[in-house]
């Protein structure tokens, strides 16, 4: 039996006019895969998996704190101080692997903590505090409670009830 595509020199051309548009077709649309963007890359090195649920909250202390808190600038003369209360309860946020860990920390190191909790807190200034977020006091505490606590458990802090108010 012969071969259609043998002796008809149209179906070559056929053929092979089919073929290079599928060829141009794969070309074109990169066999179905996209080019990573740095974007990308950086989104797939971070760890994913770490949600809301796979984090620990561990409560460290409550604190009341009394503070002078300088009106105008820096000085902490008398004339240009305000004396304030703080309250709020300190809470780390860390996996739950390390809540153990944490709390042993914190119970081991309470003076050394809440010394640290304290000097902080003294140092903070009015705009700082009137902030609804606490995002600088945050860090300032976490950059120095870490080394107490351990540098690689703590990953986040958080208020409860925090208020302040003048004395």
């Amino acid at each position: 039996m012969s071969n259609p595509t043998s002796r008809n020199p149209e179906c070559f051309r056929k053929s092979g006019f089919t073929a290079a548009v599928v060829l141009m077709c794969l070309l074109f649309a990169g066999c179905g895969g996209r080019k990573k963007t740095q974007l990308d890359v950086y989104l797939d090195e971070l760890e994913v998996e770490r949600t809301l649920e796979s984090v620990q909250e561990v409560p460290v202390g409550t604190y009341g704190i009394a503070s002078a808190i300088p009106l105008h600038g820096t000085s902490r003369e008398e004339d240009n101080t305000l004396w304030i209360h703080l309250r709020f309860q300190l809470v780390v946020i860390c996996d739950p692997s390390d809540e153990k860990a944490v709390l042993a920390a914190a119970k081991r190191h309470r003076g050394m903590l809440d010394d640290t909790i304290i000097t902080v807190c003294r140092k903070a200034t009015k705009e700082e505090l009137e902030d609804n977020r606490w995002a600088t006091l945050k860090s300032r505490i976490i950059d120095a409670i870490r080394p107490i606590l351990g540098d690689d458990r703590v990953r986040q802090l958080a208020f409860v009830d925090f208020s302040w108010e003048a004395i």
